[in-house]
């Protein structure tokens, strides 16, 4: 007995969507290494300013120590919403690329408000957080484009008789 299955087939709109969301997702991670906080001469990247705070415990016992724990699933997460795409659930992708363009967007904007400037001697350094934003940015609009690409086929027959 043949099995039928319902395929969905991506639209022009939904593979510049993907294309759009993957190099969102590039420029976010990019980003995430870029100078993120400025002491004197100094930058440090996302990571590395993590490294600090959590070698001096300023954070110690905080529930904004949990944001910096899931910071550091960034890149796996990025990873996760490929290979998720790669399997075909296109959709379960555009939805975790969402939600992690939406976070990082969000912590990434709080920080080019809060930005020092170009002279301060101590605060946050504009490249990492602007490349962040501009990364977000691009991968909602890719997901949308992808959830609109989206078209469902006529169910096909998968597999033989038995």
């Amino acid at each position: 007995m043949p099995i039928r299955v319902l395929f969905r087939t991506p639209t022009r709109r939904g593979t510049i969507g993907a294309c759009l969301a993957a190099a969102g997702l590039v420029i976010i991670a990019a980003g995430t290494f870029l100078p993120w906080v400025v002491s004197g001469k100094v930058l440090r990247d996302s990571y590395e300013s993590i490294g600090a705070l959590r070698a001096i415990d300023v954070l110690d016992g905080n529930p904004l120590e949990s944001v910096l724990d899931v910071w550091v699933m960034i890149i796996p997460a990025i990873t996760l919403s490929v290979v998720i795409y790669a399997f075909g659930f296109h959709r379960t992708s555009a939805t975790i690329s969402t939600i992690l363009a939406i976070i990082c967007g969000t912590i990434a904007g709080a920080a080019t408000v809060v930005g020092g400037g170009e002279n301060a001697g101590l605060g946050i350094a504009v490249p990492g957080p602007v490349t962040v934003l501009i990364g977000s940015l691009l991968t909602v609009i890719g997901s949308a484009g992808i959830f609109a690409g989206q078209r469902g086929r006529a169910p096909g027959d998968v597999g033989g008789e038995r």
